[in-house]
C-alpha cells in the first residue's frame, strides 16, 4: 500500500508541473497547442494538406499569442 501512495504522489506532482507549465503562463496558448494537435490528429492521412494545415495554424496560434501581449503591455 505504502508503495502505490509513493506512486500516486509521483503522478500528482508530474501532472500538477505540467500543469503549471503548461497552462500556468498562458491557458490560450496551452488551448492552440490542444487544438493544432487534434487537427493534426484528425488529418494524419491527408497528404501534404496536414503539413499546411498544421503550419498555418501553428502561424496563427504564434501570431495571435504575441499580438495579445504586445497589446496588453502599450
Amino acid at each position: 500500500m505504502k508503495i502505490l501512495k509513493v506512486v500516486w504522489k509521483f503522478i500528482k506532482s508530474f501532472m500538477l508541473f505540467w500543469q503549471d507549465f503548461l497552462v500556468g503562463d498562458s491557458p490560450e496558448l496551452a488551448l492552440g497547442v490542444l487544438i493544432i494537435l487534434g487537427v493534426a490528429y484528425l488529418l494524419h492521412n491527408s497528404g501534404i494538406l496536414d503539413v499546411i494545415a498544421i503550419i498555418v495554424l501553428a502561424l496563427v496560434l504564434m501570431i495571435a499569442t504575441v499580438w495579445r501581449k504586445t497589446r496588453h503591455h502599450s
